[in-house]
């Protein structure tokens, strides 16, 4: 049977996506599905036939062929990826970030991310109201087509948020920068950029999250997940050399 074009390029976005969430070459990806590295090479641009697909659904467990209901596709504007394609990203997580205020010290938040039927994407909600009912974080998934990398972006009237993330691994994180306005002192703010993580986690217990110091039992591994964003070159800092 014929596949139509629509479908044609919903598969496409769909192997792409799944290469980038791997953190895979398309070589690897072939011996993964058991293709010819030229199967695929003409895969990504949309040349394939049925059985190719059918052999890739075999292989890798990928839903393919049958289309997404109604409602599970997010608009374009945010990536246009599926529901069926980003379960892996529904669950509990640890958001962490250096502190505004006291060096060394760790602030991590207790997120959620869900599938909203509403807006047809997922949505990242903080799962607990924190001290001084302060407003919950809450932000919308952004996920590019062929991006190794996902934005979170949140407004509160007006006030934007911006996460930039690695996609999930196989170890559950995410790592990448977050851009926002911070407090510099007494009640001035200005532009601030610092290193995230974003973890998934089955259980999180009420001493994950909150003020984390050297003393928790979570401080080094929220500390060595965060020096890794820049040495292991998940984001960039780059500075003018002065002369």
């Amino acid at each position: 049977m014929p596949i139509a074009e629509a479908d044609r390029q919903r598969i496409v976005q769909s192997v792409r996506a799944y290469i980038a969430r791997e953190r895979m070459s398309r070589e690897e990806f072939a011996a993964r599905a058991k293709l010819g590295k030229s199967t695929v090479d003409k895969l990504v641009v949309g040349i394939f036939s049925e059985k190719t697909v059918l052999q890739i659904e075999q292989q890798l467990k990928l839903r393919l062929l049958d289309a997404p209901a109604t409602g599970d596709t997010a608009p374009d504007e945010l990536g246009r990826y599926t529901r069926a394609d980003t379960t892996n990203y529904i669950g509990e997580f640890v958001f962490a970030r250096p502190s505004f205020r006291e060096d060394g010290t760790i602030q991590a938040f207790h997120m959620r991310i869900e599938w909203d039927t509403n807006v047809h994407a997922l949505l990242v909600k903080e799962a607990a109201p924190r001290r001084k009912q302060m407003p919950l974080q809450l932000g919308t998934v952004y996920i590019p087509r062929a991006s190794m990398y996902i934005f979170i972006l949140s407004n509160d009237e007006g006030w934007l948020k911006k996460v930039i993330l690695s996609q999930l691994d196989a170890y559950k994180r995410m790592k990448g920068i977050l851009l926002t306005m911070g407090n510099a002192f007494a009640n001035v703010y200005t532009p601030v950029a610092m290193p995230v993580i974003m973890n998934k986690y089955d259980t999180i217990d009420a001493d994950m999250t909150g003020e984390i110091g050297p003393r928790s039992r979570m401080y080094e591994e929220y500390l060595n997940d965060l020096v890794a964003v820049e040495q292991s070159r998940y984001a960039k800092w780059i500075r003018i050399k002065q002369p």
